[in-house]
């Protein structure tokens, strides 16, 4: 199981060189540069969906959802809340603008 892991992130990590090999080379035609934002959020969203289909065929997950839903919560909450407070604390310390909220 650790081997496939490997082989895959090795692959992952491959297909990224050889991406940007294309890519500064001027291999990649522009109007392809143009619509790769658009490619990347089709295989976002792919991605997203086949993990949701995977996730919701075990039935351990299925058995735990509100368990994980009330951790993600509260996870999701101290995450946000912890980054504005650094966010504003690192502004003010920082940042002399005075047309900035949060600054000197």
């Amino acid at each position: 199981m650790e081997e496939i892991m490997a082989f895959r992130i090795l692959l992952y990590f491959s297909l990224l060189a050889v991406g940007w090999v294309l890519s500064n080379k001027g291999f990649i035609h522009e109007k392809l540069i143009g619509k790769i934002s658009n490619i990347q959020t089709v295989f976002l969203f792919l991605l997203i969906f086949t993990m949701g289909i995977r996730l919701g065929m075990n039935e351990q997950v299925v058995l735990s959802i509100g368990q994980i839903g009330f951790k993600s919560l509260i996870f999701t909450l101290l995450t946000a809340g912890f980054s504005v407070l650094f966010v504003f604390l690192v502004r003010k310390k920082f940042i002399a603008d005075e047309n900035i909220t949060g600054g000197k």
